[in-house]
């Protein structure tokens, strides 16, 4: 049987390390899995590190051509089964919502008409600000799978609602909507 192909969109979060463990947690599950990084996300890991841990290339650059015949975030997009954007910042959030295709994440977004599944991970201020939850619900509304966040211990210190959600139930998520 075909192994199902990911795409894994990592943004700049503080949470974009569990990326590491959520690819690693992918790949054991019989999943293919391409990350595609924002320039945020390259300030928290390294697409070597991810590019070790999924066996591919990892694509960070808009214009890189995975094949001199091919453009880059419509070749991703048809060769993905879903997206799974963890962690999904208010930024790329945002921009998802507004139609916003500045970066080859969401160039792959909008060019794909598979499963998208968000995992936002942020401040509990960010997450509960009336802006961020409006897009949250306009993505809802179009489609988009919603994997909240969790009440945990945040990068601030605080404990609040915006913990990225815990990556067997990602995965799990991920599994039910390939089925």
């Amino acid at each position: 049987m075909k192994k199902k192909n990911i795409i894994v969109g990592i943004t700049g979060s503080i949470a974009a390390y569990k990326s590491c463990d959520l690819v690693n947690s992918l790949v054991k599950n019989g999943y293919e899995v391409t990350c595609v990084m924002t320039k945020e996300a390259e300030k928290f890991i390294t697409p070597l590190t991810l590019e070790t841990l999924s066996g591919n290339k990892v694509y960070t650059d808009m214009f890189c051509l995975p094949d001199k015949r091919k453009i880059a975030h419509i070749s991703l997009a048809e060769k993905a089964d879903a997206i799974l954007v963890s962690p999904a910042s208010a930024n790329i959030i945002a921009k998802i919502a507004a139609g916003i295709c500045d970066d080859l994440l969401t160039c792959v977004i909008i060019s794909s008409v598979k499963p998208v599944l968000i995992a936002p991970a942020m401040n509990e201020k960010m997450y509960n600000n009336s802006i961020t939850q409006r897009n949250v619900k306009e993505l809802e509304k179009a489609g988009y799978k919603i994997i909240e966040p969790v009440k945990g211990r945040l990068a601030c210190g605080h404990i609040g609602v915006g913990h990225l959600a815990e990556l067997k139930q990602i995965v799990e998520i991920v599994g039910k909507i390939l089925k």
